[in-house]
């Protein structure tokens, strides 16, 4: 019988394990570890707003050939490396490097912003916002401005506790994103 549970909590363990790994997959896959003087962009990782930009430097004395964006309409890119964010979304950025030896380096560009921006509510009433495209709310930090006005769950969920106006700032990565808020 305890052969039993023990096979089962260590069952229960690998899908939980397989689980967060399937959550950090993107992260793991372009987390770079490399060489000195071996060619590799700045960042693996970057996370921008609609409208953003970013300049992705690339190290270890490459010559640059071209950079490409996977898709372009979420985030285009200039030949110097330069991001531009469009629409939410993922896409990868690669670099070709070294005329003679075609090597790559790639950053994953997550492209997104609030389900909200601005939000108009009535004393009592509650509603929830989030990071598009994190839908779990892993590693988001969820903050008022002013608890008097308006509340915030650690999950996003806020309610309007009397009237006036209030920020509501959501942090993930250390990039943070505001809802404001309304209490009529």
């Amino acid at each position: 019988m305890s052969m039993q549970r023990s096979h089962k909590k260590y069952l229960l363990l690998a899908v939980f394990f397989l689980f967060l790994l399937s959550r950090c997959r993107p992260l793991l896959f372009f987390t770079q570890w490399h060489f000195p003087f071996t060619p590799h962009f700045s960042k693996s990782y970057i996370l921008l707003e609609p409208g953003e930009s970013y300049t992705l430097k690339v190290g270890g004395l490459p010559s640059t050939l071209s950079c490409k964006s996977s898709v372009p309409f979420i985030a285009s890119v200039t030949p110097g490396g330069t991001v531009y964010a469009h629409k939410c979304g993922k896409t990868v950025i690669t670099a070709t490097l070294e005329q003679k030896t075609k090597k790559t380096t790639r950053c994953l560009v997550h492209v997104t912003k609030l389900n909200r921006e601005n939000l108009t509510m009535y004393v009592n009433e509650s509603a929830r916002i989030y990071i598009k495209g994190f839908f779990f709310g892993f590693g988001v930090k969820y903050q008022s401005s002013n608890p008097d006005i308006v509340k915030v769950s650690g999950r996003g969920k806020i309610r309007a506790v009397k009237r006036g106006c209030a920020t509501i700032r959501a942090t993930l990565k250390g990039k943070t994103f505001q809802c404001q808020v309304t209490v009529k």
